[in-house]
């Protein structure tokens, strides 16, 4: 559905509720739109990825993304953050749904669709993304609060991230079950 004319954000949650970690996003972006009450953000639930996306990011100026990835150099818990502003070089993303959001910005902008010009990735390393189970491992769920919390304030900041070094993701947190 396309913003209207006051909505400046969009914040999806990507996963399948029913494949433990990598419902993480959905219930992140469930939590955050619960902490939020602001009439410029849109929050989406979504369970796509690749090329439907651009439907669903085109029209707004900013877009956070919230997904499980499996980068596997880090354990299950730990949250990454990845910013791309204007101007900043492509890079490729992939998380458990083969999303390619570079490459998904790059075709918007050569088909004329006006893409966000700033989009930030949030993930947390996934432990377990194929076992028929609704809910999170513990290590993921532990790291959930801490998430919401990061997503809530770069969204209540305004303003765009400082951009990180091209193709790195930033860890915001490690988190391990005791």
């Amino acid at each position: 559905m396309p913003p209207q004319a006051n909505e400046l954000t969009t914040v999806i949650g990507l996963g399948n509720e029913y494949l433990s970690d990598d419902g993480l996003g959905i219930l992140a972006v469930r939590q955050v739109a619960g902490r939020l009450n602001d009439s410029g953000i849109t929050f989406q639930e979504l369970s796509i990825g690749g090329l439907e996306l651009l439907d669903h990011i085109v029209g707004y100026k900013r877009c956070v993304i919230i997904d499980a990835i499996a980068t596997g150099t880090c354990p299950p818990g730990t949250i990454h953050r990845f910013v791309r502003n204007p101007g900043s070089e492509a890079v490729t993303i992939s998380s458990s749904h083969q999303l390619d959001l570079m490459q998904v910005l790059t075709l918007g902008r050569i088909l004329g669709a006006d893409v966000p010009e700033q989009v930030t990735v949030y993930g947390i390393e996934a432990g377990d993304i194929t076992t028929f189970r609704s809910g999170p491992t513990p290590e993921v769920a532990g790291s959930l609060p801490a998430l919401v919390d990061a997503v809530c304030a770069d969204l209540r900041a305004h303003h765009p991230l400082p951009h990180l070094p091209e193709g790195e993701w930033q860890i915001l947190e490690t988190h391990e079950v005791q």
